[in-house]
């Protein structure tokens, strides 16, 4: 894609992937560490761009404390107009928090709740940590 799409500035778009494996395979350490060193290098980016609900990407965001851009999947719930749009903090999204508030014995917005948890960019109904101050 990149090569057939340049930017606009005509900038040299590189991307690398140093292990090809294709899908997930438990219980193979040697997967497992190819896996951790694209995460590690993920995380040494100045900028980094993931895809909604990127493991490696929210993991990588939290180790080398980037404030990512998160490309937008228009097939899903996102609704921004631009193709990607940038985190509001580092942290990465807890995709199936606590709903049941046991006090009142029913469900809650858990985001709603405290001013330092807000809903992630990805998904509606998960929860990240931000700084209440930089908003």
């Amino acid at each position: 894609m990149y090569w057939e799409n340049p930017t606009i500035i005509g900038e040299v778009i590189g991307v690398f992937q140093p292990s090809h494996e294709g899908y997930q395979q438990l219980g193979n350490l040697t997967h497992h560490m190819k896996a951790w060193a694209e995460i590690y290098l993920l995380s040494l980016m100045d900028v980094l761009i993931t895809s909604p609900w990127s493991t490696f990407g929210y993991v990588a965001q939290g180790i080398g404390g980037l404030r990512p851009w998160i490309l937008n999947n228009p097939q899903k719930e996102m609704d921004y107009d631009l193709p990607c749009h940038r985190a509001t903090s580092m942290e990465p999204c807890f995709h199936f928090p606590p709903f049941y508030d046991c006090q009142v014995k029913r469900r809650t917005d858990t985001g709603a709740r405290v001013p330092y948890v807000r809903h992630c960019e990805d998904t509606r109904w998960g929860l990240k940590l931000v700084d209440e101050h930089e908003l």
